[in-house]
């Protein structure tokens, strides 16, 4: 665990502090020149951006220090470790939970910059200046990469320094620690504008420039929304809360206005207003409480922070989507039609159990709007706004899957209490709760389909809709989804109910509490671990009845056979209605279920990772980008190649032919006996069926390494690629190919990778985060 969770910059990112000897100082500039010659938004921030929020853009990054907006340099740092153990809980540290600088002194947060004195007092009281001055100083290219390794060792026990004279104590015991930590030094025009910068006291956005940054290109159709979402029907309302409630964390991106992110708020001031945002810590607080108001309204508020790729994921929505979420949740003869008379529309707040609170809705609705929104609301799941996804992370294979009931088929849609007596059922975390829970789906199952599921029972998304098909890949601490059958065949697959859905939903993202102490974290993860076995199980209840125990006990070995005495398989016994190849019923299962949903949602074949492998010889020169595609779809989705045993979980590789450049994702599928070993799994490791899969784009926000080949190198960097059997032959390698944390080519490429990134991805591009990048394994 500890070696792979060394990906973390966190603790020794948050210290990273500076050396002993800061270099020489520039000389003092008249405050008014700095002032006159610096401007935040033209000048300061693109530096961040570019060089800073590669470690400090999202939540909990390092010292708590985000750098995204002016907000987040003025709130400054915390010295509170938010990956450190810790039974009791933390302050809340997500820019909504503070509204003034006077309240984020009052949680803990202390400067990183002093604005009050003259140049050279600014310069000595900033932390953020002998920080970039001990990086300037000593984090030149070529520097050592072992010299941060005590750094690391520690990380988690890490608090950071608030002032000067102990940020240049820790800096006197390890010059290395300057900032960027770890990576070469910014670049000394960057430096001198920043020292500009801070000696003139750090000027923040003028009020015409913020003015500028917030306006809205379309506010008609930012009115639209907010009239949609405000309509004071009590219904309406009911279906505001419950869109609300699954969507707060993802960037909304209107038609209108493809290339702006927005987020839906709880304001407490009315459309036409500033908005006021209602920052309470879970999505179903109480806005009337926290705020002190008698009337809350929801607002689309536009995001001007710079994306971190980590943390975006989208909802889109299209002007003619009101109408069909208005037909959708109230529409006379859709899944909306029957509400439930005897239920609340006005149900209290502080309950983190949506079937409960919003029964009123019929299920098949709230099912319906979870399927058509299903990469939406598993990516809440998935791109949290904490840098480290945490042990959470453990529950999920590294590749598999995704599937949804029809609700049609689908027992918590047609019998949404499942005879149980209590709505608390479904969200009881415990062992006896959930056992509880799986034995009355089962029975509800068996009750009301006693004949098994069909392939029918797979929603086919209509043929159209590719939230059908998602596929989830996991990098040690983070995860991805994508749309379709990416990354080749998986060893393991998920078939999710609505039930199941929302479950897992309010168990990892609207009731999480990213400040809570460790045993919530404790149980969620453990939460998630049942979850996941019921999602397999479900689609395991596809194959015929002798078919399931084995595939069960493959799917899940080690310390976790142990478990699955313990987990009820659900309807273990019941019929199936699907006829399989009795050789390989897994994979003539998969083929049905693929012409059952349609090559629309599947996507296109997948030339980097096919079953069929092309013959191709190595030693031929590849003179195309086919030839190159062709020629590493020999190496992927194979298990036992020594190689990958080795790969970091994420590569990504700029392929050069003349002008044009493509960009590739090599990503490693790991796998393990179990994910039930909470001292994580380098004891459960099986590292002959691990395999590599190739994405022909960015996958995931957290690279861990960069390579940059001509098309003429291609061919003897897979042959090398195939031979290295030993860290000695990995080392060689990424020593050969690799762009290592202390070369001066790793800022030019990630500028390049990241004026790729939004050209070719747009609005779902972000910054990609090097806190992984190329650390002590």
């Amino acid at each position: 665990m500890i070696r792979r969770l060394a990906f973390l910059l966190i603790a020794a990112l948050m210290g990273a502090p500076a050396p002993a000897a800061l270099g020489p100082k520039p000389p003092p500039v008249p405050v008014a020149d700095q002032a006159a010659a610096i401007d935040y938004d033209r000048d300061v921030q693109p530096i961040f951006n570019r060089r800073c929020i590669a470690c400090h853009g999202c939540l909990g990054s390092p010292c708590n220090l985000k750098l995204d907006t002016f907000a987040g340099v003025q709130r400054g740092a915390f010295a509170l470790n938010p990956y450190a153990s810790h039974l009791g809980a933390y302050p809340r540290t997500d820019m909504d939970a503070a509204s003034t600088l006077e309240e984020w002194r009052k949680i803990g947060f202390y400067p990183v910059l002093a604005q009050d004195g003259g140049a050279r007092e600014n310069l000595d009281g900033s932390l953020m200046y002998r920080m970039l001055a001990a990086g300037s100083a000593n984090n030149r290219p070529g520097f050592s990469r072992e010299a941060l390794t005590p750094a690391y060792a520690r990380r988690y026990a890490y608090a950071c320094p608030a002032t000067p004279a102990a940020l240049e104590a820790q800096l006197a015991q390890n010059p290395a620690q300057g900032m960027p930590f770890g990576l070469p030094a910014i670049d000394p025009q960057d430096f001198d504008t920043l020292t500009r910068w801070i000696g003139a006291g750090a000027p923040g956005p003028t009020p015409r420039a913020q003015e500028a940054a917030a306006r809205v290109t379309h506010p008609e159709a930012v009115a639209r929304w907010e009239t949609f979402f405000n309509d004071p029907d009590p219904r309406r309302q009911l279906v505001s809360r419950y869109i609300f409630e699954h969507v707060y964390l993802a960037s909304l991106v209107l038609e209108e206005e493809p290339e702006a992110h927005f987020r839906l708020v709880r304001s407490s001031t009315p459309p036409g207003e500033p908005v006021a945002i209602i920052g309470t810590g879970l999505p179903y607080d109480d806005p009337y409480a926290y705020a002190g108001v008698k009337r809350f309204w929801y607002r689309l508020q536009k995001d001007i922070g710079a994306p971190m790729q980590k943390n975006l994921f989208l909802w889109r929505l299209k002007r003619a989507d009101i109408a069909h979420l208005t037909d959708l949740f109230l529409g006379p003869d859709g899944p909306g039609a029957h509400w439930d008379a005897q239920a609340p529309l006005d149900p209290p707040w502080g309950i983190g159990n949506p079937f409960s609170v919003f029964r009123a809705i019929p299920a098949s609705a709230r099912a319906r709007f979870l399927l058509e929104h299903a990469q939406t609301v598993s990516s809440g799941v998935i791109y949290g706004p904490v840098c480290l996804g945490q042990t959470a992370t453990y529950a999920v294979k590294d590749h598999f899957w995704v599937f949804f009931l029809d609700p049609k088929a689908d027992v918590s849609v047609q019998d949404p209490a499942l005879g149980l007596a209590t709505w608390n059922t479904f969200m009881d975390r415990s062992i006896f709760g959930n056992a509880d829970y799986v034995d009355a789906y089962g029975k509800a199952l068996a009750q009301l389909r006693p004949q098994g599921w069909s392939v029918d029972a797979v929603w086919n998304g209509g043929g159209t809709d590719r939230n059908a098909w998602l596929t989830v890949m996991r990098h040690g601490t983070n995860v991805s989804v994508v749309p379709g059958a990416q990354g080749g065949t998986p060893r393991t697959y998920w078939l999710m109910s609505y039930s199941g859905l929302e479950r897992m939903y309010y168990d990892t993202v609207a009731g999480f509490k990213f400040w809570g102490g460790d045993l919530g974290k404790l149980e969620t993860l453990l939460f998630f671990n049942y979850l996941r076995q019921e999602f397999e199980d479900n689609f395991l209840l596809l194959l015929p009845p002798a078919d399931r125990r084995a595939v069960r006990d493959t799917w899940t070995q080690g310390i976790g056979s142990l478990a699955l005495d313990l987990i009820p398989f659900a309807g273990a016994d019941q019929p199936s209605e699907v006829k399989t190849d009795p050789a390989r019923p897994l994979t003539a299962l998969v083929a049905q279920i693929a012409r059952h949903l349609g090559p629309t949602i599947a996507g296109p074949p997948d030339r980097l990772n096919p079953d069929l492998k092309p013959v191709v010889d190595l030693k031929t020169p590849l003179a195309t980008y086919d030839d190159w595609e062709r020629a590493i779809a020999t190496l992927t989705v194979l298990q036992g190649q020594p190689f990958t045993r080795y790969l970091p979980s994420v590569i990504l590789l700029r392929l050069n032919r003349g002008h044009e450049s493509r960009v590739y994702s090599l990503v490693v599928n790991r796998v393990y006996a179990s994910q039930y070993a909470l001292i994580f799994q380098d004891g459960e490791a099986m590292p002959a069926l691990y395999s590599l899969s190739v994405y022909p784009t960015v996958i995931n926000g957290f690279p861990n390494l960069f390579i940059e080949l001509d098309l003429e190198q291609a061919a003897p960097f897979l042959s090398a690629l195939r031979g290295v059997a030993s860290p000695a032959d990995w080392d060689a390698f990424v020593g050969h190919y690799g762009i290592l944390r202390n070369s001066a080519r790793l800022w030019p490429f990630y500028d390049w990778i990241t004026a790729w990134n939004f050209k070719q991805r747009k609005a779902e591009a972000g910054y990609l985060d090097l806190s992984y990048y190329d650390v002590p394994q």
